[in-house]
């Protein structure tokens, strides 16, 4: 599946599925579309398998 991207450029391309989360970690893309509209990267909320884990205080109980 090919996912719309924008760059931070403005340059906009098609990108396979796959590649997403890497270019989010990468921090390459400023925003992708969903079926919704398109995602701010940074702003709206993006899963992602790749991302470190959570750094701070321990907030559950």
């Amino acid at each position: 599946m090919l996912i719309r991207v924008r760059y931070k450029d403005g340059r906009i391309d098609l990108i396979p599925s796959q590649q997403l989360n890497e270019l989010i970690v990468m921090n390459e893309i400023e925003q992708f579309e969903r079926s919704a509209g398109w995602v701010v990267v940074g702003e709206d909320p993006v899963r992602s398998t790749l991302r470190g884990r959570y750094v701070g205080p321990e907030r559950r109980r």
